[in-house]
């Protein structure tokens, strides 16, 4: 993490765990999600990110949003699966043996003092995530930054990757979260839809009984 003082904004830096096989193949993708990256960002007016699962972790693809808000995502970032927001959104959906091998191999790096610290915790916000398609990250994975997505899947039905919001603790709190997630559901499925796969009909239900009342 690293701080602009003359501006106050916050970097998530680039990795030196970039995986390049990872990059090759989510170029198309990344082109894809750009407009909806873009979007998004004028939206919300925080950046917005595209982040590709690459059987261990996410990796930050592309970006939006880094100039004019006050955080940035690298290129190449690595975002964990138990801790960031797009982690998270993947891990909920991949097939259970997939799940279940992942979630027994993990490791709870405690990157902070929210870090979720139980696989049981961490199984019972993964439920969560399945039933509304929308993952949070509260100060989780770096101290003062919140950040949400939603997935991307692939043509067989699995997750690709996600697609995500970050800001600072104090811009993005839970509440401001919540009111952008239904545009980061509306993206994913668009994306979803644009590469030959259907997002969950059930999560699509759930927001549009949500905006009901």
């Amino acid at each position: 993490m690293h701080q602009n003082k003359n501006d106050a904004h916050y970097f998530l830096g680039f990795s030196l765990l970039r995986l390049a096989e990872a990059v090759v193949e989510g170029m198309d993708l990344s082109a894809i999600c750009l407009p909806y990256l873009e979007d998004l960002h004028h939206q919300t007016e925080e950046t917005t990110f595209f982040a590709l699962y690459n059987g261990q972790h996410c990796i930050t693809m592309e970006t939006c949003g880094q100039v004019d808000s006050r955080v940035a995502v690298g290129r190449g970032e690595i975002m964990p699966l138990h801790c960031s927001a797009a982690g998270k959104a993947v891990l909920a959906f991949l097939p259970d043996r997939e799940q279940e091998k992942t979630l027994k191999a993990m490791k709870l790096e405690p990157f902070t003092a929210h870090t979720v610290k139980t696989l049981g915790n961490l199984e019972k916000e993964l439920r969560q995530i399945r039933r509304t398609g929308v993952a949070y990250n509260q100060q989780e994975f770096h101290n003062g930054i919140n950040a949400m997505a939603a997935p991307i899947f692939g043509n067989e039905g699995h997750p690709v990757g996600a697609i995500a919001l970050v800001g600072t603790s104090i811009d993005l709190d839970r509440a401001q979260l919540d009111e952008y997630a239904p545009l980061f559901i509306e993206a994913g499925s668009g994306i979803s839809g644009r590469i030959g796969a259907a997002f969950p009909e059930e999560i699509l239900q759930y927001w549009q009984q949500r905006e009901k009342g």
